[in-house]
């Protein structure tokens, strides 16, 4: 039997439809990525440095604190995607 009147969304908006990604990349060194999250008392979920010394790519641990870091970073901040490295070559 096939459910009716069901929303797209299964009726569950807020994950279904997420906001702004907590991830953010950066031109800034790993250890200033910390700094910084630690003077603006943000949060961080996960961190790498990004090949070739690109930068950091940081996930925040909410949407709040990511959009704290982004206005924080300023221009420091890469739009678009970027080049990462495999977890398995990471750990090699």
């Amino acid at each position: 039997m096939m459910p009716i009147n069901v929303p797209a969304t299964n009726g569950h908006d807020s994950w279904s439809t997420p906001g702004t990604s907590r991830a953010i990349n950066v031109t800034t060194a790993r250890a200033d990525v910390e700094a910084l999250c630690a003077k603006h008392k943000t949060s961080i979920s996960a961190i790498e440095t990004l090949p070739n010394g690109a930068g950091t790519r940081v996930v925040m641990t909410n949407p709040d604190d990511a959009a704290t870091m982004r206005k924080a970073f300023g221009k420091a901040v890469i739009e678009g995607k970027v080049e990462r490295e495999h977890w398995a070559a990471a750990r090699k």
